[in-house]
């Protein structure tokens, strides 16, 4: 393994260990249930972090047709949002309720822009530094370090948590600083410059003329949101306090990042469209045990978790190879980017259905949820091998 892969492998591992540590499902939550923020505002975390980091990228991806050297938006990115951390710390630490509320959603868009910006110009790295076959295998160890790491952090916390109460989320937070600021600097010596023709740098197609294959993609990947979607109904479901329940969510989180990442990494190097299948059984059968286990014991609650998060690991796994694997140069580019903005919107769009639908008629979101993602699994049959030369 050359030293550009080590270090690209080292700087994933590292920044997948910060949203490890500064997730929308676990630690942000508690950190708003301890601020005493408004339930509506804690609501607004993973629809702001998800949505958030997609809905910008087909602007984004326009603009690159303009900058071949991609390794500077990427960097640009990481101070982005190694700053909007620091103002979700600056603005806990010294506010409480709804005031302090606004500054954790205040720094978390300006976190989602950052993150916008690396996501789409790290899958033009990650495939100029490793080929079709390896990729998802190096995703895949990189995921895994990031789970031990948090798993080492975490485990001690679990017997801590009391004694701790608040100082435990906000060293949460600044150990997410610290390791997205060594993901940055890791991989400062790797540069990548991707060839753009002529006709795509004066922008000679529209945004949003693609072939069949990128309309299929968000299609089922839209469906497959409902991995992450429906990721908080499993914390809701414990009434525990907040700071002694996240160790075991975060616990849950890594354990199944670490043990699962490297299997689907290399399920996803034979067939991305496979690994979404099969992630996607996976997660109806968490959502099938939340729906009809006890939702009282924190142990069944933990176990659950760990297998929706086992699935969702491979869920990013498979849709992450997929789009790499698909298409190439600037037109891999534009495909992560017009599909990442389609479904930051399919993303709000779902948000709002949900809230009217409970709002209107107190349907079981879960069991929505669920079926949305049974739909998705049969509707990734349209997708086209990604293997092969013709796709």
């Amino acid at each position: 393994m050359n030293s550009a892969k080590r270090r690209l492998i080292a700087s994933l591992a590292s920044t997948k260990l910060a949203d490890l540590l500064i997730s929308a499902k676990t630690t942000l939550p508690a950190l708003m249930l301890a601020l005493g923020a408004p339930a509506w505002m804690i609501s607004w975390l993973v629809p702001i972090r998800e949505s958030g980091a997609l809905l910008p990228q087909a602007a984004i991806g326009v603009v690159l047709r303009h900058y071949p050297a991609r390794h500077h938006i990427w960097r640009a990115g990481m101070v982005v949002q190694s700053l909007s951390l620091v103002t979700i710390i600056l603005g806990a630490g010294w506010y409480e309720g709804m005031l302090a509320g606004w500054f954790v959603l205040g720094g978390l868009c300006l976190l989602s822009l950052g993150r916008s910006a690396c996501s789409l110009t790290m899958k033009d790295i990650q495939a100029d530094v490793a080929d079709k076959g390896e990729r998802g295998k190096l995703l895949g160890v990189a995921s895994t370090t990031s789970g031990v790491l948090t798993l080492i952090i975490a485990v001690p916390l679990v017997y801590f948590a009391d004694q701790l109460g608040e100082t435990l989320i906000f060293g949460l937070l600044l150990g997410a600083v610290s390791a997205m600021l060594l993901g940055l600097f890791l991989l400062l010596p790797v540069k990548t410059c991707v060839e753009v023709d002529e006709e795509e740098q004066q922008g000679g197609h529209s945004w949003w003329d693609f072939d069949a294959v990128v309309y299929k993609f968000i299609a089922v990947r839209g469906l497959f949101v409902h991995s992450a979607l429906v990721a908080p109904y499993f914390m809701l479901e414990t009434e525990q306090n907040a700071a002694s329940l996240l160790p075991f969510y975060l616990g849950a989180q890594a354990s199944a990042t670490m043990l699962s990442s490297f299997i689907w990494g290399s399920v996803a190097d034979h067939s991305a469209r496979l690994t979404l299948q099969l992630a996607g059984a996976l997660a109806l059968l968490a959502c099938g045990g939340l729906l009809f286990l006890p939702g009282h014991s924190l142990w069944i609650s933990g176990g659950l978790f760990f297998v929706l998060a086992v699935a969702h690991t491979g869920v990013r796994t498979g849709r992450k190879t997929y789009s790499l694997d698909v298409k190439d140069g600037q037109q891999r580019t534009e495909l992560v980017a017009f599909s990442n903005t389609a479904i930051g919107l399919i993303l709000l769009g779902f948000g709002a259905l949900y809230a009217a639908l409970k709002a209107a008629f107190d349907i079981n979101i879960v069991a929505t949820m669920a079926v949305m993602l049974l739909v998705g699994i049969g509707l990734s049959f349209i997708l086209p091998k990604e293997k092969s030369e013709s796709a």
